[in-house]
């Protein structure tokens, strides 16, 4: 459960779209905020894929090994290396 203080301007807005919509106000903001959160995750995970790229096509610094973990820790996926950074 989350509770979330709009001001009214914005609730008032949230109110139009869902009654446009035919939807409650709730399932408005849940969808809005789920897809935010999917947007947000998918650009940090491009940007540790990017690092990785980047550190295996120079060499690995700890800071490296770090983005690495990070956008891998989502995917399951094994550890880019200068092998399988191309694919």
């Amino acid at each position: 459960m989350l509770g979330v203080r709009l001001t009214t301007e914005l609730e008032s807005m949230l109110e139009s779209v869902a009654r446009q919509q035919g939807r409650n106000k709730s399932d408005v903001a849940r969808t809005a905020i789920q897809r935010y959160v999917e947007t947000h995750d998918e650009v940090f995970r491009a940007e540790a894929r990017r690092q990785s790229l980047a550190a295996a096509a120079r060499g690995w610094s700890d800071e490296d090994r770090e983005w690495e973990a990070l956008g891998t820790m989502w995917d399951d996926a094994e550890p880019l290396t200068t092998a399988n950074a191309a694919e």
